[in-house]
């Protein structure tokens, strides 16, 4: 049978199987493939989900940076929220700070390429699941295939639809648009889905994919592939987005009690790799480094790595510092972020920023040293895609807003609570006070690793990036440095502590002002369709302009 389908997953196995022609070279968004060549056993069907897997990091799909595989989306979706903060003016995600990209449907490159990255997902996906059982080879292998390929089918529809659609509401009815749904490995013009319908297809299917990692005793190679546990954990994500916090709590429990994965003590404690390394014993998903990721711009770590001399050397990550306030002072975690680097006499208190040795090299404060390489001169590191402490998250959460499970709630934050902050005392805290407490765990915790745009569309929030300074006093960051007694420094007497360090760096209107603030449910929460997607597509209705 031939048939067309996406490039390039199905390409990386075309490729190794010894099946291409030089025309399988050129960029293309489909070819027309012999799907009984390729699927002739369980060792070339493997091959096609490694092609799933190298989605999460590809440089295939485009000639321009900075767009690549799914590590790159994570940063987009975190500069579309408030905790991860854009300092200085740069080429590169500006326009995804102000909230432009996204909206912009008939320019961005960007907006149409990861639109067609998920839904290589789901595409690929559909042809695996159609032709495996044809293929020859043992049940177990299949079953792996299977649970692997629909996991990933299960994670690209739910990322579509939670950007291009609206949110999923706990109370019902949710029959506002969701994205197109294929049953078939086809591009015909097809009507969108509603959203019930888009996280029916997605519970389905990783319901199913559980149901085959379970069956299966094939050992995955590494962390960049799926297991069970994995499986589970997208569908603690979804429970926790559909509101369904009871079941999600109990789902995250199942990956806590029995994936294996434990807290490492030195995650938060040392300058070797501490979140670039998929050997931790937190990490439950992730992305290996490997030698095919050499294009650059293209590679997490060039854009969230403060010591990769890449666009970061300009433009630092930096965490919102209204949140690292309200971190405790004995917290771990409070030490990969210096809120006074921009005053070099503070780092023999607070420490030295990595990079900050690179020549022309910029500091700012609240820069950040989550992600780093051992050797700066690598292109890029592993990327983590799914960690324990955000399923410990995932279950205090679910109990905390499920009612009636608070003491539930209190034990399942409390060994990562504990664990980050040696003095940390188990919360006796209820209701809304232990969800504020839980939220800020997460948000501290799970900082740069994509989350923060889906959580507060899922939960209806506002963008809120904070009080603006008044006029002239953009240096308020300079920090007056007087009379300090250990890690103790003297602040101007006019300070608020309310002041917001976004726009206060470069000249104070790097993502501009009007960008602070965008209220709850507003039009803009949806990505728009690329206007090439509403051409080839005119069943797709666009959403609200």
């Amino acid at each position: 049978m031939k048939r067309n389908i996406f490039l390039p997953a199905i390409l990386l196995f075309i490729l190794i199987a010894g099946g291409c022609q030089e025309d399988f070279l050129e960029t293309k968004s489909s070819v027309n493939i012999d799907e009984s060549i390729v699927f002739t056993d369980t060792k070339n069907a493997m091959l096609a989900v490694n092609g799933l897997h190298k989605l999460m990091w590809t440089n295939d799909l485009s000639g321009t940076a900075p767009r690549g595989g799914f590590e790159m989306l994570m940063i987009w979706m975190d500069m579309l929220g408030e905790d991860l903060v854009y300092t200085y003016s740069n080429a590169q995600y500006g326009s995804e700070a102000k909230w432009v990209t996204h909206r912009n449907y008939t320019g961005s490159g960007h907006l149409k390429h990861f639109f067609t990255l998920l839904y290589y997902f789901v595409t690929n996906t559909t042809m695996i699941m159609d032709n495996i059982d044809d293929a020859s080879g043992p049940d177990n292998e299949k079953n792996n295939i299977k649970g692997q390929a629909l996991f990933y089918r299960a994670f690209g529809y739910y990322h579509l639809v939670q950007l291009w659609g609206q949110r999923y509401k706990a109370e019902g009815d949710n029959t506002q648009l969701g994205v197109v749904m294929r049953d078939d490995s086809g591009l015909g013009p097809k009507a969108r889905s509603t959203v019930e319908e888009a996280y029916a297809q997605i519970n389905a299917d990783l319901d199913e994919a559980i149901r085959y990692l379970e069956a299966t005793t094939v050992e995955r190679p590494n962390k960049s592939h799926i297991n069970v546990h994995v499986a589970r954990g997208l569908k603690a994500r979804v429970l926790l987005t559909q509101s369904k916090w009871l079941e999600a709590a109990q789902m995250a429990k199942l990956v806590v009690e029995q994936s294996g994965a434990k807290l490492q003590d030195d995650t938060y404690t040392t300058t070797n790799n501490r979140f670039s390394d998929q050997t931790n014993t937190e990490w439950l998903w992730g992305k290996k480094a490997n030698t095919e990721q050499t294009a650059t711009l293209r590679s997490f770590h060039e854009y969230m790595s403060n010591n990769f001399r890449s666009y970061n050397g300009n433009t630092p990550r930096a965490i919102y510092n209204w949140l690292y306030d309200r971190i405790s002072p004995t917290d771990v975690r409070k030490k990969i972020w210096f809120p006074h680097a921009a005053d070099k006499s503070t780092w023999a208190v607070e420490g030295t920023p990595v990079y900050s040795t690179y020549a022309n090299g910029r500091v700012a404060n609240y820069m950040a040293n989550k992600y780093l390489l051992t050797n700066p001169a690598d292109i890029c590191g592993d990327v983590p895609f799914m960690r324990l402490p955000e399923m410990m998250l995932v279950m205090a959460e679910g109990y905390a807003r499920a009612g009636g499970h608070d003491a539930d709630a209190q034990d399942a934050l409390y060994p990562l609570a504990r664990h980050r902050d040696p003095q940390y005392v188990k919360s006796t805290g209820t209701g809304q006070d232990l969800i504020d407490e839980i939220m800020i765990q997460r948000r501290v915790e799970l900082w740069g690793e994509g989350f923060r745009f889906l959580d507060l569309k899922r939960l209806n929030l506002p963008l809120d990036r904070g009080v603006q300074p008044p006029a002239g006093y953009s240096k308020w960051w300079k920090i007056v440095v007087g009379d300090k007694e250990g890690d103790t420094f003297v602040l101007p007497d006019d300070w608020n502590p309310e002041w917001s360090n976004f726009n206060m760096y470069d000249n104070g209107t790097v993502i501009g002002n009007e960008n602070r603030y965008r209220e709850a449910g507003h039009k803009e929460w949806q990505f728009l369709f690329h206007q090439d997607v509403i051409d080839m597509n005119p069943l797709c209705e666009q959403n609200p302009l």
